[in-house]
């Protein structure tokens, strides 16, 4: 129909373009809020939309930004920028054009982002954008230490210290737990001080059978050495050629001279990446808050003397089942744990729970359930699985398991018994499953389950770092109960064991050791 009034004509043409406006207004993606993170492993921002759209990133020198133009998105009114944290020293906006919003991130340092990816999150769609490695600029990393840093600082005193035997609650206990610490501190000094006078004797004269160290002036009647076997020093004038003392020996060169090595505690965070794990009623995803709490049980493991964690993964990638595990044997791991968080459809289930691998059938159905469960996570990450009849591989895994599943149920009961003294447990004794992740054939290896993040109370927790370190110290107690009852041989358990077992024998001959 052609419409010939004037008047009618100009009333039909504001219509369509009030109309256009309306869909142009409904087409248009807001952006609701804006997160940055940072943690051990790097900065992480999120942009919060109200639904998802195409995105631009470019990448800029001279100063370092990354910025990122959403086209057909608009700020939401009062949006709050957040500070500065980790590489990102500022965020911007701006409007580079009519109808695109314009978010800048100033970069402390050149830093190549992961791929940015819109992630569905509780609160609606967000684009995620990663910086991996240390979450400080380069000027502060100097002045902050690394958890392997500090490890490497320690003195033989604290190494000394963390071997000493806890004290018996009776009085001869006590006596033969002194006598033993006496020990184990006179081993790791004598192994220092060993170890220097050699490096300082083969510096200034070759190879010798024994030098003294730089003498100093001391008073007269005091022996002439002391425990350690290094003469004391006497009044006399300080030749000029021995004037250098060897320097301090830290815990790495003390147990690298005495061909001792650390433990390896592969720490196995769940899902990731494409593959969300549980997720609870607040929106709450089980593959962030096991990274969180695995991140922090690698910090207290590489803060403990003799120990060194290795992580499957520690950024938000996927990794199937099968890799886990034989990342954890590359890295020769002595235990594998896995991270996880449970959920149930009874939101009123509650508490820790720790697997272990088990060929012959589930302990329970629920762990059979479980199993199953986390088995579908190669499926969810797009990882083809074939099926096999081939008799002898399965006979031989047998073989090959059998000899570590005892091992795996000791160290499971013992993280289950440090779990139980932090909070409440879902089960009070370890549960077994054909877990495909704990296939590691090699090592004592567990999946711990920390807590449902299907109870709201417990999501809750699950995103306390307060509860991250309390489980992660809970877990971490258990590997070294474990340990210290089964010590590796060249370890410094395996030290501390045999500084025990001389002290008690000289004890029991009536001696002093």
């Amino acid at each position: 129909m052609q419409v010939k009034s004037p008047i009618l004509q100009r009333v039909v043409f504001a219509t369509m373009l009030v109309a256009g406006c309306a869909s142009a207004s409904l087409s248009a993606s807001e952006i609701r809020g804006l997160q940055l993170n940072s943690g051990a492993t790097g900065t992480r921002a999120e942009i919060v939309l109200d639904k998802a759209g195409e995105f631009t990133v470019i990448r800029l020198a001279g100063p370092d930004r990354l910025v990122i133009d959403l086209p057909a998105s608009s700020l939401a009114p009062g949006l709050v920028l957040p500070a500065g944290a980790g590489v990102v020293k500022s965020v911007r906006t701006g409007k580079p054009v009519a109808g695109t919003a314009r978010i800048v991130f100033d970069l402390a340092q050149a830093v190549t982002p992961l791929k940015p990816r819109i992630e569905q999150g509780a609160s609606g769609p967000r684009l995620v954008v990663e910086w991996p490695g240390d979450s400080l600029p380069a000027s502060a990393q100097a002045a902050v230490p690394s958890p392997t840093a500090a490890v490497a600082d320690d003195s033989t005193a604290a190494a000394a210290r963390m071997l000493a035997p806890i004290g018996a609650a009776n009085s001869t206990a006590a006596d033969s737990s002194a006598a033993s610490a006496a020990a184990t501190s006179r081993l790791i000094s004598q192994m220092a001080s060993e170890a220097g006078a050699m490096a300082a004797s083969t510096a200034n004269h070759g190879p010798a059978v024994s030098m003294p160290s730089a003498p100093a002036p001391t008073l007269a009647g005091v022996p002439k050495t002391v425990a350690t076997g290094v003469p004391t020093p006497v009044l006399q004038p300080v030749p000029a050629v021995v004037t250098s003392t060897a320097p301090v020996k830290t815990l790495q060169q003390v147990m690298q001279g005495q061909g001792m090595r650390p433990l390896v505690i592969a720490i196995d965070p769940g899902h990731g990446g494409q593959d969300p794990g549980a997720v609870g009623k607040g929106g709450t995803r089980e593959k962030d808050v096991v990274l969180a709490i695995s991140r922090e049980l690698a910090r207290q493991v590489n803060a403990t003397p003799g120990m060194k964690a290795f992580m499957t993964r520690e950024h938000d990638v996927f990794i199937p089942l099968n890799r886990r595990a034989s990342l954890a044997r590359a890295a020769k791991a002595d235990m594998f744990i896995s991270i996880h968080a449970d959920a149930a459809e009874n939101r009123g289930a509650d508490g820790s729970s720790v697997y272990v691998l088990s060929l012959r059938g589930a302990s329970s159905q629920r762990a059979r359930w479980l199993a199953d469960k986390e088995n579908s996570a190669d499926l969810i990450g797009g990882v083809r699985l074939t099926q096999t009849n081939n008799t002898l591989a399965s006979v031989l895994l047998d073989l090959t398991q059998s000899g570590h599943m005892k091992a795996s149920e000791d160290a499971g009961g013992e993280i289950l018994a440090g779990l139980k003294r932090i909070g409440n447990v879902h089960k009070h004794q370890i549960e077994r499953a054909n877990f495909a992740v704990l296939r590691t054939s090699d090592m004592p290896a567990m999946l711990v389950e920390t807590a449902f993040i299907s109870n709201p109370d417990e999501e809750v927790r699950l995103r306390d770092p307060a509860f991250q370190r309390k489980v992660a110290g809970a877990v971490l107690d258990g590997v070294n109960t474990f340990f210290t009852r089964q010590p590796p041989p060249g370890t410094m358990f395996a030290a501390r064991a045999a500084a025990a077992e001389s002290a008690s024998a000289a004890l029991t001959a009536g001696g002093s050791p």
